[in-house]
């Protein structure tokens, strides 16, 4: 039996895909190839293992190889990889550098986000946390015909669920 905090793989792929479907419109000569695998030190060496089932504090290592199936060059390449709900970003986990993070899968800017909290002396800006990202954008530019170009990034699947969606429940009041 398999333990309520066990989630599917394919879930988080698929709630990742979902996500993704708008921010992952390219052209057609251009095509994606996701991949997710769990992510486990042994003896200090890093091995990948099949994430058909993954647990609270698993880490997983999303990879997306865009190729080029064209005769000439695609320019304009922008690469998108939604953060599944349920996982938060390992920090410094994204290859290539340059990478672009978003709170809501629109607004993207260089990592550390900033957001602008008021205080009683004013306005100052602080990190917004790690946990709140939900996409990161590369912008490849040119590839080549024939070319691939690969994006990757590590989320830790959460120890607590997300909230439930809607109003909290109501309390029947006393006499």
């Amino acid at each position: 039996m398999r333990s309520i905090h066990q989630r599917r793989a394919p879930l988080l792929l698929a709630a990742a895909l979902g996500l993704a479907g708008n921010a992952w419109a390219q052209p057609a000569q251009i095509t994606s190839d996701l991949r997710v695998e769990r992510v486990e030190i042994v003896d200090g060496k890093t091995l990948f293992k099949p994430a058909q089932l993954t647990k609270p504090g698993d880490v997983l290592e999303y990879r997306v190889q865009y190729t080029n199936r064209s005769a000439s060059a695609v320019t304009g390449l922008v690469a998108n990889l939604p953060i599944p709900a349920g996982t938060t970003l390992v920090a410094r986990s994204e290859l290539p550098p340059g990478v672009l993070a978003s709170t809501d899968g629109a607004h993207f800017a260089p990592p550390p986000l900033m957001r602008t909290v008021r205080q009683a002396d004013g306005e100052r800006q602080v990190p917004v946390p790690i946990e709140e990202y939900r996409a990161l954008r590369w912008n490849l530019g040119t590839l080549a015909a024939g070319q691939s170009e690969q994006v990757q990034a590590r989320v830790r699947v959460n120890t607590a669920p997300p909230p439930a969606a809607g109003p909290p429940p109501q309390t029947p009041a006393h006499p």
